[in-house]
């Protein structure tokens, strides 16, 4: 099974100084740190966000273009409906266990100036394995032949290295590494911030 050993994160580089402050936080969270009140609150969790959004001075959350709701709706399975997947990726930290896979993404953000976080992945596993879950493909990109997605796409970090994925299949390296709760970007977890 893949080791995990090094998570990446891209982050805008004017978040940064919130995020050392206080963490790496998930969209959900970010708007309950900012008191964003109803409508607008839901309307950003369970809506597609064309550009991105933002919060405040130091707070901008992503564009989630390549996820747009008539090719995602063609790739959700078990009932779900666009804003649903939406909420379910809001309510997560996303890291790459693949440093090409985070480049793509840096890549696609053109001209904005991105931070690249690198922590040491056994151990944020080790201290918050039980809030993390894994990814076969990119949950957040529904261009190009979309990956079908459902309920049991994010499989629990603890499920995952006891029984590899729902198809049994346990060689396969995960596309993402998901976290329902904040993450710390300090030691012992932090290895290295570049790009700024």
């Amino acid at each position: 099974m893949h080791r995990l050993e090094r998570l990446y994160h891209l982050a805008e580089a004017e978040n940064l100084a919130s995020i050392l402050k206080h963490g790496l936080m998930s969209t959900e969270r970010l708007l309950n740190f900012v008191r964003m009140s109803e409508p607008k609150r839901t309307a950003l969790l369970r809506g597609h966000r064309r550009d991105c959004v933002r919060l405040s001075e130091n707070v901008l959350i992503r564009d989630q273009r390549p996820m747009p709701p008539a090719a995602l709706a063609g790739a959700l399975q078990d009932g779900l409906v666009p804003a649903d997947w939406y909420a379910l990726l809001n309510g997560h930290v996303f890291l790459w266990p693949d440093r090409d896979r985070m480049d793509r993404l840096r890549r696609a953000c053109g001209r904005r100036p991105q931070a690249v976080i690198t922590f040491d992945g056994a151990a944020l596993l080790e201290s918050f394995g039980a809030k993390a879950f894994l990814s076969p493909i990119n949950s957040g990109n529904a261009r190009r032949k979309p990956a079908s997605r459902g309920r049991e796409t994010l499989v629990p970090f603890e499920v995952w290295r006891r029984k590899g994925w729902p198809t049994g299949h346990r060689t396969r390296s995960p596309a993402e590494i998901l976290f329902r709760c904040p993450i710390p970007v300090r030691g012992p977890y932090l290895i290295e911030i570049t790009g700024v």
